[in-house]
């Protein structure tokens, strides 16, 4: 269990076994003021990231309205924020108030339990920087396994309740790092700090296969599977290609995963080592 602090945002790296660098990934971080949480993509390699708007066809599945299509430099990146109220957004960290923001309606965090608010499908290594360094208490994921051409990861709020107290009660703020065992990789982050009964659940998924040939390199999308024909979704996305969804299914119950026999703590070099899904 990581205890998000106040004061930083939590980097999120992926190490590839060919490579000597880390690359980063995201920042996660909350929202100080309504406690909801914000990711910002690192994307500055490609020059130009869009923010954007998709709606379902049933035919077709999730289409990207190119209309709502908001395209900015490395110097104004885009950032994705899930509302503790339920409203998701994604926006230009420059632009102010509204501008440039696309929205869905979705439920408040305070009724998310095993809900995935947000995917992530990105091809590796591709433009992902390699010029930030991992601080101190940062993910840092290791590709071990040879052949990996994609990551997958969903951002999933569980139920603080339904973690055993028995798992959580000695560790300090900070540290130490959850691996779960099993067939899953994931990282649970505890919100409660904030006033959000949450925990905020990274699950990883590397791919031998390469993304679908339509999609972006990157992308980050949120929606609710219950809302997808009415609410639709939106994105962040970077490279050619439209925004391409990730959906967990189905989604694991925390008894599934986080067991209280079977935790593997990591208490100094926060660092996951793939598994094969």
């Amino acid at each position: 269990m990581k205890k998000l602090s106040k004061k930083r945002s939590l980097g999120v790296f992926v190490k590839m076994n060919t490579e000597g660098c880390a690359r980063k990934l995201l920042s996660i971080y909350v929202n100080k003021r309504d406690g909801g949480v914000m990711v910002s993509p690192y994307l500055e390699n490609w020059g130009e990231t869009t923010c954007s708007r998709l709606t379902h066809s049933p035919s077709d599945g999730l289409l990207p309205v190119r209309e709502s299509y908001v395209t900015t430099r490395p110097d104004n990146p885009p950032k994705f924020h899930y509302h503790r109220s339920g409203m998701s957004s994604v926006q230009p960290v420059k632009f102010e108030r509204g501008d440039g923001r696309q929205t869905i309606h979705l439920p408040s965090m305070d009724e998310l339990d095993g809900v995935q608010i947000f995917s992530l499908a990105a091809r590796l290594p591709h433009y992902l920087p390699w010029n930030h360094r991992p601080r101190q208490g940062d993910i840092v994921y290791f590709l071990d396994t040879p052949g990996i051409q994609s990551l997958y990861m969903s951002g999933i709020i569980y139920d603080r309740d339904k973690i055993p107290s028995e798992s959580v009660g000695t560790q300090q703020d900070g540290e130490p790092v959850v691996l779960t065992s099993g067939d899953r990789n994931a990282f649970l982050i505890d919100l409660s700090g904030y006033g959000v009964e949450a925990i905020l659940s990274l699950h990883f998924g590397p791919r031998p296969q390469d993304l679908p040939h339509f999609a972006a390199d990157f992308s980050l999308v949120s929606t609710h599977q219950d809302h997808l024909y009415i609410e639709g979704a939106i994105a962040i996305h970077a490279g050619p290609g439209i925004p391409f969804l990730g959906m967990m299914s189905p989604i694991p119950s925390l008894s599934e995963f986080h067991r209280t026999d079977a935790l593997d703590l990591v208490e100094n070099e926060h660092r996951i080592t793939n598994r094969n899904p």
